[in-house]
């Protein structure tokens, strides 16, 4: 259940999403596979006197007994697991559930991530994720934006992944930008955890830290965990973090399906509706074409309609406001009346085209798309 406050912060686009390896490659959901944490263990032959070593031990021990103290070996084995991950099938769904769901909710605009894999980059369509500091310059508060403070896959140089690497990013993190712009998010945004556990070293070494810098001043954060252990739920309420006990992607499908019913957001049933209508009158305007003078205000009718079809189906993925949408559609019908008073019979055409997909859209009309210019003035 998710709590009415946090539902509240969530559509006033004051939350944040800070993603673990538990929603993406580590999380276990497609069964059967070793995490990454417990093959490098095995292969290194890590001491058995030694329980629960943390993961940068681990890491760091592997580099000293494979690969002379030296992180190509480990960096390599990094690249084939997230590319095993990344090939279109059945391992990447179920992989994945979680980055395409977030995607779908326009309300989380930034997604903060330990992660080095490229999920989110594709599910959000992100071209620059913020990695490094030479790529803060072009963060736009207009676009949703990736943080990714351990690395990426894609430039190997980044990663974090040693215990040398955490004591560097520990030394370093406050005279450079990436955490500086963490920390600013943190001080005025509320956080939300999916995929980590208490004991993983993000959160000791990164959130708790600047959590002191904060002191009585800091925001409340939540942690979502569907089987937190008494102990987890006391040193996370110590963090000031409160638990929510849910998966991550029931998490996010609860809010979103909670957006849909109050018409926030597009119904998705609605969008794949849309989309067989795409598909059907992209059929019949190639065969309109055939025959353009006869058939010419037709045509740029349905150009109207792929062209606003094209728009609302592109933006429902990637995540859109119905208020939005009826912002988009009182435009366009003003500037379809001013076409109707000009008589521009070119215009016309086109711009109702347009108006009828937005307003059927929004209307939730599961009917048929009238595909003929004057089928349709017809019926009025």
């Amino acid at each position: 259940m998710i709590p009415p406050e946090l539902y509240d912060e969530i559509k006033r686009e004051n939350c944040i999403i800070f993603a673990g390896a538990g929603i993406s490659t580590e999380g276990g959901v497609y069964g059967g596979h070793f995490t990454f944490y417990d093959s490098i263990k095995k292969e290194c032959n890590y001491p058995t006197s030694q329980e629960d070593p943390s993961f940068p031990d681990v890491m760091q021990n592997f580099c000293k007994r494979k690969d002379g103290r030296k992180k190509n070996l480990l960096t390599r084995k990094i690249i084939d697991r997230i590319e095993s991950f990344s090939q279109k099938g059945e391992i990447n769904t179920f992989t994945t559930f979680f980055h395409r769901e977030v995607t779908l909710n326009p309300f989380f605009r930034i997604i903060v991530t330990t992660n080095w894999d490229t999920f989110f980059e594709r599910s959000l369509n992100i071209l620059v994720p913020m990695v490094e500091d030479r790529d803060i310059p072009f963060w736009d508060d207009r676009k949703r934006q990736i943080l990714k403070i351990h690395g990426c896959v894609t430039r190997p140089y980044t990663i974090v992944v040693t215990k040398d690497d955490y004591n560097n990013l520990i030394k370093n993190k406050n005279n450079i930008l990436i955490f500086t712009k963490l920390k600013d998010l943190m001080a005025t945004k509320t956080f939300i955890f999916v995929g980590y556990s208490m004991q993983d070293p993000n959160i000791k070494i990164i959130y708790c830290d600047l959590l002191k810098s904060m002191g009585e001043f800091s925001r409340l954060s939540y942690a979502v965990d569907p089987n937190p252990k008494k102990e987890t739920i006391n040193e996370w309420k110590k963090q000031n973090v409160r638990i929510i006990k849910e998966d991550g992607f029931g998490f996010l499908r609860e809010i979103n399906d909670r957006l849909v019913n109050e018409k926030i957001i597009p119904d998705p049933e609605l969008v794949h509706y849309f989309t067989d209508q795409f598909n059907q009158i992209s059929k019949i305007h190639g065969f309109y074409s055939q025959n353009q003078l006869k058939n010419l205000t037709s045509l740029r009718y349905q150009d109207g309609l792929l062209f606003e079809l094209n728009y609302v189906l592109s933006n429902s993925k990637y995540g859109i406001k119905i208020a939005d949408l009826k912002d988009r559609l009182n435009k366009k019908t003003r500037i379809l009346k001013k076409y109707q008073k000009e008589n521009h019979f070119i215009e016309i055409p086109f711009w109702t085209g347009s108006v009828e997909i937005l307003k059927r859209f929004l209307m939730g009309k599961k009917e048929p798309i009238p595909f003929d210019f004057f089928n349709k003035e017809k019926k009025k």
